[in-house]
């Protein structure tokens, strides 16, 4: 109970701080503690729905009927890319570089690294509900992924669990939430700024390349990357956009 009453002070102190310093974002307690909860809630239903996810067995990858693949999914059936797969590994990580740069411009124009307070906490908040929201979809849906229906595809991947784990991109998602939280930080930020519009380019192009790496890996269909890519950018936007000082 002694470390709760030494604690609380300190946490509120953080939130306080938040409040008067930050000049473009607001944090608080009771939003940060919703978000928090929200997350909290998707990992544990995540972690219990990936205990029971088991890898095809070969009689169930024999049974797989591609025609039965919707017409608009079929361009990423018989592919297996494994530099595709890395190409989109690349790509995933400058968003994440990006997005991490963005969280210390604060700190870095205000020469106080307290002033990255706020965006590192949306930070967090914004790659923390992205990735739950699309792992446990992916453990719910438990779609088969293009190269299960492909026989020159390895087999170890084949049978893995992760061979169920199609629907939605996860690569595109989080490439997307990073991207579009970097756009929508800096146009806060400088909204008189004449980069803004290249900015936004960027952040719209690094996930549909993803996206398209993904399809050409064998990785994902099309209607898995565009859920991914909608859902990430949503989250990539929205967290900021919440938290903007009224």
């Amino acid at each position: 109970m002694s470390m709760l009453r030494s604690i609380f002070p300190c946490v509120l102190g953080v939130f306080t701080w938040a409040a008067t310093a930050q000049p473009v974002y607001l944090l608080s307690a009771k939003k940060e503690a919703a978000i928090a909860l929200g997350v909290g809630s998707m990992a544990v239903g995540n972690l219990w729905l990936g205990q029971q996810l088991q890898g095809f067995s070969e009689a169930e990858l024999a049974a797989l009927d591609a025609s039965s693949v919707p017409t608009l999914d079929r361009w990423s059936l018989n592919r297996w890319d494994e530099s595709a797969g890395h190409r989109s590994d690349i790509l995933f990580y400058a968003a994440a570089a990006w997005s991490s740069a963005t969280v210390l411009m604060p700190a870095w124009e205000e020469k106080n690294i307290w002033a990255s307070l706020p965006a590192a906490f949306m930070w967090v908040e914004m790659n923390s509900l992205t990735l739950m929201a699309t792992d446990l979809t992916k453990n719910l849906v438990s779609r088969p992924r293009p190269y299960a229906y492909f026989s020159e595809a390895p087999m170890m991947e084949r049978v893995a669990p992760d061979a169920r784990k199609s629907f939605f991109s996860g690569h595109t998602s989080m490439t997307a939430a990073n991207s579009f939280y970097a756009a929508k930080m800096y146009s806060d930020r400088f909204p008189d700024s004449r980069w803004k519009p290249w900015v936004w380019t960027a952040a719209a192009v690094l996930p549909a390349i993803t996206a398209q790496q993904r399809m050409a890996a064998g990785k994902h269909f099309f209607s898995d990357v565009l859920v991914g890519y909608m859902v990430g950018a949503c989250v990539g936007y929205i967290v900021p956009e919440i938290h903007r000082r009224r």
